[in-house]
């Protein structure tokens, strides 16, 4: 009878010693998670280790001067016979203390202030990095965005960025493009392509650099996501409709006829379904229009602030 009994009591200990092992392998993965992801568990450890690195250092400081004086003061009763008292012991004391908190508190200060120095400088030419590769594809955004807001007879300003025009303007928009490198496509079919490349570079952009000293130029790269995602529905069906056919009737010809017969102060909650995508169209240029501007006004005040930049882009013109 006692053989049961024992065997019971080995399988309950071995059942409670897999239990402990359990939680404890929980707490292990749910630990290991929290570090991977949490986004500010790393950051939130570095702060608390330099913390305490920083107290360390103070307290040893601290002794130090306290030792040293301690020590300077047992030589100077026995050199002196005597005529040092405690309180010149305490004055010296408390002078070395009170400037070790002003160095300490000047050298902080001076710290933080090259430290910050160091990662705005890198900020900037990761930020100007980037617009190596952002700027060949905003000029062929513009070039591409101007054709379609032009209509036949007049002059494409081919980098004009900020430009004023109507719905009526965008009648020509599906002609084929200007550029022998788009030959056979149309223009708005183009323009779809590279405002496409553009919204990908900016979205690289905000990915990879952390605009802690530079926000607003993050916010200019936003708002033409931002516009980009709005209009981008719309967009999709204007340029569906240039192979699609409603009967026996293009959609291309009478999308083309809708914008010719649109008056000049039409608006968008007066205008037919189809109407309404080329108006969103319309709205989103302007919008990614105004998002380029300041994205190259803050570029070129950036690469102004950097004399390296600027005679890396004269090398390159004049190449």
């Amino acid at each position: 009878m006692k053989a049961p009994r024992v065997r019971g009591i080995a399988s309950s200990d071995v059942k409670n010693k897999f239990t402990g092992a359990a939680g404890k392998m929980r707490d292990a993965v749910s630990s290991s998670r929290k570090s991977i992801l949490d986004s500010n568990f790393k950051h939130e450890r570095a702060i608390r280790i330099e913390k305490r690195h920083e107290l360390s250092v103070m307290w040893f400081s601290f002794i130090i001067i306290v030792v040293s004086s301690a020590v300077f003061f047992i030589i100077g009763r026995i050199v002196n016979d005597g005529d040092w008292s405690y309180m010149d012991f305490f004055y010296n004391m408390g002078c070395n203390i009170l400037a070790m908190f002003i160095v300490v508190l000047c050298l902080d200060t001076l710290v933080n202030r090259n430290r910050d120095d160091r990662l705005q400088r890198g900020e900037a030419s990761k930020i100007l990095r980037y617009n190596r590769l952002i700027s060949p594809e905003i000029d062929m955004y513009l070039v591409r965005k101007n054709m379609v807001i032009t209509p036949n007879g007049k002059t494409v300003r081919k980098f004009q960025v900020d430009a004023k025009f109507t719905v009526r303007d965008m009648r020509d928009m599906y002609g084929a493009s200007d550029l022998v490198a788009d030959v056979g496509i149309s223009k708005i079919r183009r323009y779809a392509h590279y405002q496409a490349v553009l919204a990908d570079h900016f979205e690289k952009l905000i990915e990879n650099v952390d605009f802690v000293f530079y926000p607003e130029i993050a916010d200019a790269a936003m708002r033409y996501l931002n516009a980009t995602s709005y209009g981008e529905a719309a967009l999709d069906a204007v340029v569906s409709y240039e192979d699609t056919r409603a009967g026996t009737k293009s959609m291309r010809a009478m999308v083309i006829q809708m914008i010719r017969e649109e008056p000049e102060e039409g608006r968008f909650i007066d205008a037919n379904p189809t109407m309404k995508n080329v108006y969103l169209v319309h709205q989103m240029i302007n919008e990614q229009e105004a998002a380029v501007a300041d994205y190259l006004r803050m570029i070129k005040t950036l690469q102004e602030k950097d004399p390296s930049q600027s005679k890396r882009d004269d090398v390159i013109e004049q190449e």
